[in-house]
């Protein structure tokens, strides 16, 4: 590439120019010395719905003429390969935080989950994502915001594809008792003391059963798996964006509640038998018994727990959840 760009740009991609090329002058275009990084500005873009890549390769073209508004994704990234849309999301935005920030990945080498546990990130299947908010003053109670962010992504799947969408606490998707995608969310005060939140996400969208790890066959699904045909995933990350974008704005001006109040309409983890898994390598067995007004998961544990004493309520803050039986619910 050669010759001065413009530089007035609003939307960024990484891309291998190799699967989308720009006609010349078609679009402002710019080099970003630091990796093969461009920008394109989001004026007049049409959809690539005519690609023949269009099935396997996410187009940054369709991406950017179907942005739900002006806030979310005013800074679209989207990556052939990263190690992690959350870290890099992490990392851009304590050099300059740009509230509505998306990040996309066609594939991550380093994805993870809740505890640091890799995440299953194959090219061209699904959707990992990071979205960047950030809020003026100090967000009280941070630990609800997987959950709000659980019930955005669960709403988007079901109104996208008409499959019933479970969450287990705090936040993992499930269809029929199997995993279909995940969140995790990371937070940090900038420099000007607000605070910034990243919300990450990664659903299984186009695999085959076969093409789960073993470790994952029976535990893992896809939408492809329930839908009996490959779904569109510009405009499912559409679709979540948009359900992410409100559900924020629902937390600026009202609070955690009526997110609160829909996630128990969502979560089968109310009323099971469950153990906990704490970062700190400590278990506890119990019934889950309620959400608390902040997100907390309220357990009573089992009187056989050699790590409980009595039956006195416990709110856990944050763990990996096993459900190991249904029982009656509370």
């Amino acid at each position: 590439m050669s010759g001065i760009w413009p530089k007035q740009a609003r939307i960024s991609f990484r891309l291998g120019l190799s699967r989308i090329q720009p006609r010349p002058w078609t679009y402002p275009w710019t080099w970003l010395p630091s990796e093969p990084k461009y920008v394109l500005k989001n004026d007049n873009i049409e959809p690539d719905f005519h690609s023949p890549l269009a099935s396997s390769v996410l187009s940054a073209t369709t991406l950017a003429a179907l942005l739900p508004s002006k806030k979310i994704g005013e800074t679209l990234y989207v990556f052939d390969e990263l190690a992690s849309t959350n870290a890099f999301a992490l990392e851009i935005a304590k050099e300059r935080a740009l509230p509505g920030t998306v990040i996309l990945a066609d594939k991550q080498t380093a994805g993870r989950g809740r505890l640091d546990r890799p995440w299953f990130s194959p090219a061209k299947s699904n959707i990992y994502g990071s979205l960047l908010f950030v809020h003026e003053t100090t967000i009280q109670h941070l630990g609800g915001i997987p959950l709000l962010a659980g019930v955005a992504i669960a709403q988007a799947l079901e109104q996208q594809t008409g499959i019933r969408i479970d969450l287990k606490w705090p936040n993992d998707l499930l269809i029929a008792e199997r995993k279909v995608g995940g969140i995790l969310c990371d937070s940090f005060r900038n420099a000007r003391h607000h605070t910034c939140v990243v919300i990450g996400f990664g659903i299984n969208v186009n695999l085959s059963q076969s093409e789960f790890p073993s470790e994952l066959q029976t535990s893992a699904t896809s939408l492809q798996i329930h839908c009996h045909h490959p779904v569109k995933r510009e405009a499912l990350i559409m679709k979540v964006i948009t359900s992410l974008e409100k559900r924020w704005e629902d937390l600026r001006s009202n609070g955690l509640q009526s997110s609160l109040v829909e996630y128990k309409n969502f979560c089968v983890t109310i009323g099971q038998t469950i153990q906990v898994q704490f970062p700190d390598g400590s278990q506890l067995q119990g019934l889950a018994h309620s959400i608390g007004e902040h997100g907390q998961l309220r357990v009573i544990p089992s009187p056989s727990d050699s790590n409980e004493q009595s039956a006195r309520m416990r709110e856990i803050h944050s763990g990996e959840i096993l459900h190991l039986r249904t029982t009656a619910q509370q």
